[in-house]
């Protein structure tokens, strides 16, 4: 939840950051000596994080005027259009555009209040994956889809297995074990008698997976009714 102040972030992530802390110190302490004391540890927490104090102080006396002051005597108008404009967060610039684009706004479009919301950009996790990738062969539990490289959706095929992928191509009773009878992707090559007919393993698409046997049963039963264009699996459903 804390990051330094120096961080790469907008200034208006820090501010709410501070505002969001003390209002939860309010909302949950008792009494004001335990609101006073956990404000205090809190003040060190964010000054230990390079958080100038000026800031501190600043938003901690807005949140308790907030909360105190009188609201005066408004006079009723007809309230001005509000839109969010949602850009990347890339410092300097960012700010200089934001502001920008509220004069012109301002300027030209006076009924419209335009907020500025800045989301984080690229960072260096982005560039890297926190979990290796599965290889195809060893996926299990899911939805595949295959079909032939010539005849492409016209000769496809869309099953399901709980076993690994390579299990199920390769085993005893695989669709590609040349050993297997009754293979509907070998029939389909047997029938056409055409050697440019072949499918391959690495050609096998991945539609969903699910750990549970059954709610897998159920997922490859809706897509034999709606999902991707197949023929060689003459199964209705599989429930």
């Amino acid at each position: 939840l804390f990051y330094a102040f120096h961080s790469f972030v907008p200034i208006s992530h820090k501010f709410s950051l501070i505002r969001c802390l003390i209002f939860r110190i309010y909302s949950i302490a008792t009494t004001y000596s335990w609101f006073h004391q956990d404000l205090t540890f809190l003040r060190k927490k964010f000054i230990g994080n390079g958080f100038p104090t000026k800031l501190i102080d600043k938003c901690t006396n807005e949140f308790l005027a907030k909360l105190y002051e009188v609201p005066d005597d408004q006079v009723h108008t007809v309230s001005k259009k509000s839109i969010t404009f949602v850009l990347p967060f890339l410092g300097q610039p960012s700010y200089l555009l934001a502001k920008r684009l509220r004069q012109l706004i301002g300027k030209f479009y006076p009924c419209v209040d335009l907020k500025v919301v800045f989301k984080r950009g690229f960072s260096i996790k982005d560039m890297f994956r926190f979990k290796d990738i599965l290889p195809l062969e060893c996926k299990s539990g899911v939805i595949y889809y295959i079909k032939c490289k010539k005849c492409g959706p016209s000769a496809a095929y869309l099953g399901k297995t709980k076993n690994t992928v390579y299990e199920r191509f390769y085993s005893s009773n695989g669709h590609l074990n040349p050993r297997t009878e009754n293979s509907a992707l070998h029939g389909h090559i047997s029938e056409t008698g055409d050697p440019e007919c072949e499918f391959v393993f690495k050609d096998i698409q991945i539609l969903g997976n699910c750990s549970n046997d059954l709610r897998l049963r159920y997922m490859e039963s809706v897509m034999l009714k709606l999902g991707k264009k197949q023929t060689l699996n003459t199964q209705e459903y599989s429930i």
